[in-house]
């Protein structure tokens, strides 16, 4: 046999995924009944609602502890262990009554998640080829929607059968235990783990010419945190859809995007990171002015959809890194770029709450587009890097019979 520590790039993948599968499984389960859990079992308000978004988020502040440990372990220990803190949150959620209690589930739930990101996203890129690092993003990110889609299903499914708090507590536990298997898988992995850097990676690592990427996240964590605190929370609170209603709007989101998301990715390659950023931030101005003044259920459920897909544009701020950045930079710059995406992560949605707590939504929601507004003109200031020719595709007017792949 070759070199025990040879790093087999197809196979390392195939594990990731099977994990980033479970992962957001879990995830999905959680994030489709957790505003009808909020509003119906503890009664929770918009500004209760910021400062639980809010205090989700500051473990993301100490994502760049991950450099630390990752000269010590693999990548995949990281990942592994981290699966299993996210499950045990998941499991301590289902039994929670209160605010405080829900705060203290919520942030080890926050603590796992925003520790595996910046692993995951570095193994992705550091296993891609040049010029399919965005296609491989995107591969990975219609995963995670297919595993979505299957939580939004076990949700509603699960509704017809039980109801009530044990309704709840055992989508919970459910959960829970698939994000513990994600870690195990992660964890008997070892085979397959990169070995640590022979060199000493440092644990904070701030360079000036990567500013456009330290930028981008930090404004990205504002937009984001938006519409995930406040979008669906509209449409329980406000408008009083039931679970079930959740469950299909996310799983035919999620659904969808299991095809849309890969497109972007390809989209990133072919169009380059500038362009896609900046279309990807005029559709977040137009949905989030739709959730403030358009009051018709069925056009909300369309820009709920369109603002959910539009996420995926996420992927272009780390393939923009990756053009900019050294191969050496790649995983400590992704832990400090995570770090600062939570900066406004924490403000923004506390804000929000009070605002719409003292005023109304609509207020929230404008905020909501003019930091996306303002993302656009940001990212024009930015040098925009050559797209390769390779993967420079005529994306609007594709040849009949070309290969969608």
């Amino acid at each position: 046999m070759g070199n025990a520590n040879r790093f087999d790039a197809n196979k390392a993948l195939l594990f990731l995924l099977i994990s980033v599968f479970l992962v957001n499984l879990a995830l999905g389960i959680q994030q489709t009944a957790y505003n009808n859990f909020v509003n119906d079992i503890i009664g929770i308000d918009p500004a209760e609602l910021g400062f639980v978004q809010s205090v989700r988020e500051i473990p993301g502040l100490f994502t760049v502890v991950l450099i630390g440990a990752v000269s010590i372990l693999s990548q995949s220990l990281i990942f592994g262990f981290c699966a299993i803190l996210l499950g045990a949150g998941l499991i301590l959620h289902g039994t929670v009554t209160t605010v405080p209690q829900l705060v203290l589930a919520i942030v080890i739930i926050s603590i796992g998640f925003h520790m595996i990101y910046p692993v995951q996203a570095a193994m992705t890129l550091a296993a891609a080829k040049a010029g399919e690092k965005g296609r491989r993003m995107g591969q990975f990110q219609g995963a995670q929607a297919g595993a979505f889609v299957t939580g939004t299903v076990l949700v509603y499914l699960l509704a017809n059968v039980l109801s009530g708090a044990g309704y709840y507590r055992f989508l919970y536990w459910t959960a829970g235990l698939l994000a513990m298997a994600a870690g195990a898988n992660m964890l008997l992995t070892r085979g397959f783990q990169r070995p640590p850097p022979a060199h000493k990676v440092p644990r904070f690592l701030f360079r000036p010419e990567y500013r456009s990427f330290y930028i981008l996240r930090l404004i990205s964590a504002s937009q984001r945190h938006m519409f995930v605190t406040f979008a669906v929370f509209l449409l329980v609170h406000t408008y009083g859809i039931h679970v079930q209603q959740v469950a299909i709007l996310m799983g035919v989101s999620n659904g969808l995007a299991i095809y849309i998301r890969p497109m972007i990715g390809r989209l990133v390659d072919a169009w380059g990171t500038q362009k896609t950023i900046t279309a990807g931030y005029t559709v977040a101005t137009a949905t989030a002015l739709t959730y403030a003044f358009v009051p018709v259920l069925p056009l909300l459920y369309v820009a709920y959809c369109i603002d959910n897909w539009m996420m995926g544009m996420d992927m272009a701020i780390s393939v923009h890194l990756d053009e900019i950045a050294r191969p050496q930079d790649l995983a400590p710059t992704l832990a400090l770029g995570g770090t600062l995406n939570h900066i406004l992560g924490i403000i923004i949605p506390f804000v929000g709450g009070i605002i719409w707590q003292v005023f109304s939504f609509q207020y929230t929601f404008i905020l909501g587009a003019l930091i996306s507004a303002f993302s656009i003109y940001l990212v024009q200031r930015f040098p925009q890097a050559p797209v390769p020719a390779a993967v420079r595709l005529p994306v609007s007017s594709p040849r009949p019979g070309a290969n969608s792949d």
